[in-house]
């Protein structure tokens, strides 16, 4: 899954670099403009998620909230 990043609402080109080198040194990927996606890249998406699921690799609401008290 990819982000989705709408630039115009930022309005500081500052925070717009800071924001993309940010996503690109955590290996985040995105997209700077919407497009439809495709049927097989949201199978994919969903598969890959299910793996995730299946791998136990994923963070419940709670402790994301406790991490994210963290920040």
């Amino acid at each position: 899954m990819k982000l989705i990043i709408d630039l115009d609402k930022i309005n500081n080109h500052e925070k717009e670099m800071r924001l993309l080198k940010s996503l690109k040194l955590m290996e985040i990927k995105f997209q700077l403009n919407e497009e439809p996606q495709s049927i097989i890249a949201y199978n994919e998406d969903l598969e890959a998620g299910n793996d995730d699921i299946e791998q136990m690799r994923f963070i419940s609401a709670e402790d994301l909230k406790m991490e994210a008290q963290k920040w």
